[in-house]
């Protein structure tokens, strides 16, 4: 394979040998390119927010307030991108509400706390049913008591009509 042994990442754009880097082609892109090892798992995450939140908002691709935004909300309050997408699914798909705007303005501490709590409630609910399926059941067969034949008392109307 002739080919230079140091290439640079595409992302950061340090040296790396050859073998350290990682060729990887986007979907949205037609030529790969050299990553090392953090620029790539960095470049998946972003691309699969950004996948997402097409699907979320149903656009082509997410504008710079979006990535402005989730910026600021790393920086912030420390969310991961899983969380940011986990809120919005909360916001837009369980609660239903209305999309205005593609931006990530009702992502706060409030509806995160309120995503929290109801995915909790979710995977408790996924717990509980899950027992009861995992729960071993013990059949009892009641037996039944045929009834002796009593005889019963016949009465004629014709004795309760006295003239």
């Amino acid at each position: 394979m002739s080919g230079r042994k140091i290439l640079k990442c595409f992302d950061c754009k340090e040296s790396f040998r050859r073998e350290e880097l990682i060729s990887y082609c986007p979907d949205t892109a037609k030529n790969p390119h050299w990553y090392c090892e953090k620029c790539l798992k960095e470049k998946q995450e972003r691309e699969k927010f950004s996948n997402c939140v097409c699907v979320i908002f149903g656009i082509k691709s997410p504008g710079p307030r979006i990535w402005t935004e989730r910026k600021r909300l790393q920086l912030t309050y420390g969310y991961t991108d899983q969380t940011i997408l986990d809120c919005l699914d909360y916001i837009y798909n369980v609660e239903n509400k209305k999309k205005f705007a593609e931006s990530l303005c009702l992502v706060n501490p409030t509806t995160v706390a309120k995503m929290l709590q109801y995915k909790r409630m979710k995977e408790n609910q996924a717990n509980s049913i899950a027992q009861a399926a995992a729960m071993e059941i013990h059949e009892y067969i009641v037996p039944i008591r045929e009834s002796k034949g009593r005889k019963k008392e016949l009465l004629n109307p014709d004795d309760f009509l006295d003239d």
